[in-house]
C-alpha cells in the first residue's frame, strides 16, 4: 500500500495565499463597513423643513420650531479726524462674538458677520446676524449683553451702543432675507452659506494670528494694540496672498467662467 506524505507549502507560497487572504478579507470587511454606513445614514438622514436647504459639510436645516433671522449690533465712534477704528471689529468678533458662537454652534445654522464704516446714521458698526429659533436667539442675545469686555468697552467709550435685534422690526424666517434681493432668487437663497464661511475664515485668522501675538494686559489701549497687530498680517495675507488663496479658487469653483464687472468695489 503506497501512502502520500503530505507536502508543506513553500514559504513564498504560503506569504503570496497570505496576502491574498489578507486582502480579500480586507475588501469583503470595506464592503461590510460600507454598507452599514449607508444604512446608518439613510435611517438618521434629517427630513428637512421648509425652507431648509439639505446642503453637504453644513447643518442641515431642520428645525424642531420655527427659526428667524436675528442680528445684534455693536455701534462705535468715530476718531478725532472721522476714521473708523477698524481694529475694534477684530477685538468683538475674537473676544466677545466667539465665545457664544463656540456655545451655540449647535443650534446656529447659519450666521455671518457684517462690518461697515460710513459718514450717516448708521456710522461704524460690526454686526452679527444668525438664523435660529427665539429662545437660542435670546441666550445668544444675553450672552453678548453680559460679555465683560462689553462692559469694558462701554466703559472706556470705545464702544457706543450693543444693540440687540437690530435693525429688523419683523421677525422674517426666509433664508434670502439677509441677501441682496437684486441677486438672483437661487443665490439670495444659498449665499448665506457662502457667508457664514467666510465669516469663520476670517475670524480663525484673527485666533490664528493671535496665537503669536499674546495680550501684554487686559487693558483696553493694550488690547486695541494687540488687534491691530493681527489685523496688519490678516491684511498682509488679502494683499498678498488673496488674488490665488480666494479669487483664483473662487474661479476654479465656478469653471473659470468669465465674470462681469459692472462697477467698481464701494468702500
Amino acid at each position: 500500500m503506497q501512502t502520500t506524505t503530505p507536502t508543506q507549502p513553500s514559504p513564498g507560497t504560503r506569504e503570496l495565499n497570505l496576502a491574498r487572504w489578507t486582502a480579500a478579507s480586507f475588501l469583503r470587511l470595506m464592503a461590510a463597513l460600507l454598507t452599514l454606513l449607508g444604512l446608518a445614514a439613510c435611517a438618521h438622514q434629517p427630513t428637512p423643513s421648509k425652507p431648509g436647504l439639505m446642503t453637504p459639510g453644513v447643518h442641515p436645516i431642520a428645525p424642531t420650531q420655527e427659526q428667524f433671522w436675528w442680528r445684534a449690533c455693536f455701534k462705535m465712534p468715530f476718531d478725532d479726524n472721522g476714521d473708523p477704528d477698524w481694529n475694534m471689529d477684530l477685538l468683538l468678533a475674537d473676544q466677545v462674538v466667539a465665545p457664544v458662537l463656540a456655545q451655540h454652534a449647535g443650534a446656529l445654522p447659519l450666521w455671518r458677520f457684517h462690518r461697515r464704516a460710513a459718514p450717516d446714521a448708521a456710522g461704524h458698526q460690526f454686526s452679527l446676524l444668525f438664523y435660529t429659533d427665539p429662545n437660542t436667539a435670546g441666550r445668544v442675545f444675553k450672552g453678548l449683553e453680559n460679555s465683560p469686555v462689553v462692559a469694558q468697552l462701554l466703559q472706556s467709550g470705545d464702544l457706543k451702543q450693543l444693540v440687540i435685534k437690530c435693525g429688523y422690526r419683523d421677525l422674517t424666517s426666509d433664508l434670502q432675507a439677509t441677501s441682496d434681493p437684486n441677486w438672483e432668487p437661487h443665490l439670495q437663497k444659498t449665499w448665506p452659506y457662502f457667508i457664514m464661511g467666510v465669516s469663520a475664515h476670517w475670524l480663525a485668522l484673527i485666533q490664528s494670528f493671535g496665537e503669536d501675538i499674546p495680550m501684554q494686559s487686559d487693558g483696553t489701549a493694550a488690547m486695541l494694540e494687540r488687534y491691530g497687530q493681527i489685523r496688519q498680517q490678516i491684511s498682509g495675507v488679502w494683499q498678498g496672498q488673496g488674488q490665488h488663496a480666494y479669487l483664483h479658487h473662487l474661479s476654479a469653483l465656478f469653471g473659470y467662467e468669465p465674470m462681469l464687472i459692472q462697477k467698481f468695489i464701494q468702500f
